[in-house]
């Protein structure tokens, strides 16, 4: 429970809480309501036009892009889902966001900005050379991508709202969750192996200096 009111205190974490709700709102209305996609959609748009209304006017500062990119894509493609009564504008919503994070992600890696780094670093404690960070854009963007192409097959295939549900709200997690693990695991590896590096030319160099005053002794 402390960890939870920690969480809750900080107006940073505000913006992305409302996004989970929402989320949780569409799976529960998707669920509870005939799974009628269009139905979870218009509960999505509305609770997403509520979040986005409050964070835009208390929790500007803590808005990150992604959260701007959410909203705004949730809103415009489920009103199209609503208007015109068919739930693929909401399933692409899936595939055009994670492409626009993708290039995103790889922009920031020309840019030499890491987000990655923003989040991991700090949590792990870890320190490595800016590329080693730079380089998890590229990983990122590319599952990012992977997942953007799954999700348009499965529209183009013209598989059932259970099967696109099933994608969205079981798989493309669990497969997240695994690689955001597989890298904190990879970064640090990485961080061990950079430190132990750091302290053997630490340890050479010291040695050279060492020896250096030695001579310098034995001349004297």
């Amino acid at each position: 429970m402390e960890e939870l009111s920690r969480v809750l205190s900080k107006k940073s974490n505000i913006p992305q809480i409302l996004l989970g709700v929402c989320t949780a709102i569409f799976l529960g209305a998707y669920l509870f309501f005939g799974r009628d996609l269009v139905l979870a959609t218009k509960a999505l748009v509305y609770s997403s036009a509520v979040a986005l209304l409050v964070s835009g006017l208390f929790f500007r500062q803590s808005m990150r892009r992604n959260d701007w990119l959410i909203l705004s894509a949730t809103l415009i493609f489920g009103t199209m889902t609503i208007v015109f009564d068919n739930e693929v504008f909401i399933q692409w919503r899936t595939t055009i966001v994670n492409i626009l994070i993708a290039v995103g992600l790889v922009g920031m890696f020309y840019l030499k900005k890491s987000p990655i780094k923003m989040i991991f670093g700090k949590a792990l404690d870890i320190e490595l050379p800016e590329h080693e960070w730079l380089r998890t854009n590229l990983w990122w963007a590319a599952y990012m991508l992977v997942m953007a192409g799954l999700n348009a097959v499965i529209i183009l295939l013209g598989l059932s709202s259970e099967v696109w549900m099933s994608f969205k709200m079981v798989i493309n997690p669990l497969l997240t969750f695994v690689l955001a693990i597989l890298l904190m695991v990879h970064l640090v590896k990485k961080g061990k192996q950079y430190e132990a590096k750091k302290r053997a030319e630490v340890e050479v160099e010291d040695g050279q200096n060492h020896r250096l005053n030695e001579r310098e002794q034995s001349k004297e």
